[in-house]
């Protein structure tokens, strides 16, 4: 139990050669200071009683509606997390019992993941997959290792490992290659609006149109 709540606690830690004193212990005290990381440990305790067949039962039940008052993720003991998770921001944060997450995982604010209504299965995510704002994740599906889901994705289809999914309902795509549509400017003065019957479109340098009637 407390290994792993040492490996949570090191995820806020920053990294890389130029991470000084200053800047771990900034980085500790604000993983001692998030929600998110409080959630984690009072779930940490509570799994590790479950599995040694420890009764906790009311006090469970009491601790884990306040933490998600106060904190706002509800994660049930019978979840079961790998070590290195890192919870984003305060709150809305819901995780069925049956849910398997690896190791290194990071969700932010507004992520579910739990059920699609047809079965009580729910999802089985790998290691190092990072969940964005508002990202659904549902049903009996399999999320590989190094994923990334964007935010308020909704996943129903499994993915292989290092996939990047978006959209509703979410499709992998290739990182760094899809760009947003531009917009169609259907002003009267854009050489894109159709011509009207009976006249022609001129098109001057600069992207100018103007309309004439035809011979």
């Amino acid at each position: 139990m407390f290994d792993r709540i040492g490996k949570d606690l090191r995820r806020w830690l920053p990294s890389g050669p130029k991470a000084g004193t200053g800047a771990r212990v900034r980085g500790l005290l604000r993983g001692l200071g998030s929600p998110g990381f409080q959630a984690v440990v009072a779930y940490r305790v509570f799994r590790w009683a479950r599995l040694h067949h420890i009764p906790t039962q009311p006090l469970r039940y009491c601790v884990e509606r306040f933490v998600e008052i106060t904190t706002g993720v509800s994660i049930p003991a019978e979840a079961d997390f790998g070590p290195g998770l890192r919870i984003h921001h305060f709150g809305n944060i819901i995780v069925h019992p049956a849910v398997k997450v690896g190791k290194g995982c990071t969700l932010y604010h507004g992520v579910t993941l739990g059920t699609d209504g047809l079965s009580e299965k729910a999802p089985r995510v790998g290691d190092d997959v990072l969940i964005g704002a508002g990202a659904k994740v549902l049903g009996d599906i399999d999320i590989g290792d190094r994923c990334r889901i964007g935010a308020n994705a909704v996943v129903v289809h499994s993915a292989p490992p290092g996939s990047v999914l978006v959209g509703v309902p979410a499709r992998p795509v290739e990182a760094g290659t899809e760009r947003p549509r531009e917009p169609i400017d259907a002003s009267p003065r854009s050489p894109l609006r159709e011509p009207r019957a009976g006249r022609k479109v001129v098109q001057f340098p600069g992207g100018r149109a103007n309309r004439s009637r035809s011979e």
